[in-house]
């Protein structure tokens, strides 16, 4: 492949991800805020909310991973799903943020909203769960899965910097005063982006590794494919690595949208800065930083380590934080962001290069051949952390007696906004790091088997050539 061809490759597979966290920016950073103070619905609803439809919708990850395991079309396993789900999530988009009043009926507007909410949220999963299925067919080497990953991360972040930094100006613009106008617009603009997003994703990509190329290696080595789920589910337990990574991701996932849900509450009510708002969330582009010294670090030690290290840096960038609150000093605040970001940014792309080691784990030592079940993890996590976040988030504020009409909080209020902002991030990170300590996966062992793998592809598409070349030949005859 040309370097052309892969920077293509890594652009377009960042596109996927970066359409998918374009509305994952949106639903996290302003959701909550915008069904509390723009809809003036109680955070307590909110966040049962949140929970309930992660109850139903949880594992719908998995469903989606099963059915890419068994999905055979010409455009490959996993493709097909940007193009089936990526339309209808920009739709879902645009109508997350289009509330009617009905005629002032309350109860008729809750029920729109937890019906959107729902569906949106089960066509979340079916667009982006084969971002991370697609990985192990893009390629067989395990350096360019590692750039992939990187290159995943940096789009994804610098669509969510832009995201951050631009919203509630671009809100406050469009909605012409009318925030809920503004809102309405802002949605339909971000909707329309992450169509084409997907669409420009399924039309460059192409699955063209091992999984066709190693079909009859496959079989004479005993890998079984194409399981009925509860064969799946087995095989997916008894891969310890990956059982232990599913948990760590969940509380990953956990932590990171209560940090998001709850930013702007922090500005707002803490350290009473709402100038300051758009510039600390746009400071998610220095994430970049960490998703670009991933390769690099993960030459140095090991993925686990790669990953412990950050989840400690970002725990140490959050304490940081309200050491300012004082004496109103920024410079805490704003240092404590972005040695937590960069943390996170490092963190996020490492933990997709495990996933994928645990496809290739499960290949090697169990026998099992099922990407798209044991790649479900971070859509399973994300489900689960952003109703578990968003769970304490809403319940943590009104424990705390959040009022949504007061200026001024509460001394109890603020501590609460302060604990779900930054002291549950910190210890979920830490009880991370120390989940991690049980992680056993022969990272050497898997990258041999991937260099195999790529060997093998490279040889099979060189003795293509020829054959293609020797019939050319005969024909000339």
């Amino acid at each position: 492949m040309s370097k052309w061809q892969l920077w293509k490759q890594r652009g377009f597979y960042g596109a996927t991800d970066m359409a998918g966290n374009l509305i994952w920016q949106i639903v996290g950073l302003y959701l909550l805020f915008y069904y509390t103070t723009v809809l003036g619905i109680s955070p307590a609803f909110v966040g049962t909310l949140f929970l309930v439809v992660r109850v139903i919708d949880a594992f719908d990850g998995v469903v989606y991973g099963y059915l890419i395991d068994h999905t055979h079309s010409k455009y490959g396993k996993s493709r097909p799903y940007f193009l089936w789900f990526g339309v209808p999530l920009g739709l879902l988009t645009m109508l997350l943020f289009f509330n009617p009043s009905f005629g002032g009926n309350r109860a008729f507007q809750l029920a729109w909203i937890s019906v959107v909410y729902t569906l949106f949220s089960l066509v979340y999963s079916g667009a982006n769960t084969p971002i991370t299925a697609i990985l192990p067919s893009l390629t067989s080497d395990p350096d360019e899965r590692t750039n992939l990953a990187s290159a995943r991360m940096v789009m994804t972040n610098i669509g969510t910097a832009v995201i951050g930094a631009i919203s509630l100006p671009m809100v406050a613009k469009l909605g012409g005063g009318n925030t809920k106008l503004g809102w309405t617009i802002w949605a339909v603009i971000i909707g329309a982006v992450i169509m084409l997003l997907f669409f420009g994703a399924f039309l460059n990509l192409r699955e063209h590794n091992a999984v066709e190329t190693t079909q009859q290696t496959d079989d004479a080595n005993g890998i079984k494919s194409h399981l009925s789920v509860g064969e799946s589910l087995k095989g997916a337990v008894k891969n310890k690595p990956w059982v232990i990574l599913s948990l760590g991701f969940i509380l990953l996932q956990t932590f990171w949208v209560i940090r998001m849900q709850t930013a702007v509450y922090y500005l707002t009510y803490v350290y009473r800065r709402t100038d300051m708002i758009g510039l600390f969330n746009g400071l998610i582009i220095v994430a970049v930083i960490g998703n670009l010294s991933v390769p690099f670090l993960s030459k140095l030690m090991k993925h686990r380590n790669v990953m412990m290290v950050s989840l400690v840096t970002f725990a140490i960038g959050e304490a940081i934080m309200p050491l300012g609150l004082s004496s109103g000093n920024l410079i805490f605040l704003f240092a404590g962001t972005v040695i937590a970001t960069i943390a996170m940014g490092a963190a996020f792309s490492i933990s997709f290069v495990m996933i994928a080691d645990t496809v290739e784990y499960s290949r090697l030592a169990l026998k099992i051949d099922e990407p798209g079940i044991l790649s479900s993890v971070p859509m399973v996590g994300a489900k689960l952390g952003m109703g578990l976040g968003g769970f304490l988030s809403g319940w943590i504020l009104s424990w705390g007696g959040f009022q949504a009409t007061a200026k001024v909080q509460s001394a109890t209020a603020n501590a609460a906004i302060s604990i779900s902002f930054i002291w549950v991030p910190v210890i979920l990170a830490l009880a991370i790091a120390g989940i991690l300590l049980f992680y056993k996966l022969d990272e050497d062992q898997v990258a041999a088997s991937m260099k195999a793998a790529k060997a093998e592809q490279d040889a099979t598409e060189v003795d293509s050539v020829t054959d293609d070349e020797e019939l050319s030949s005969d024909e000339g005859l």
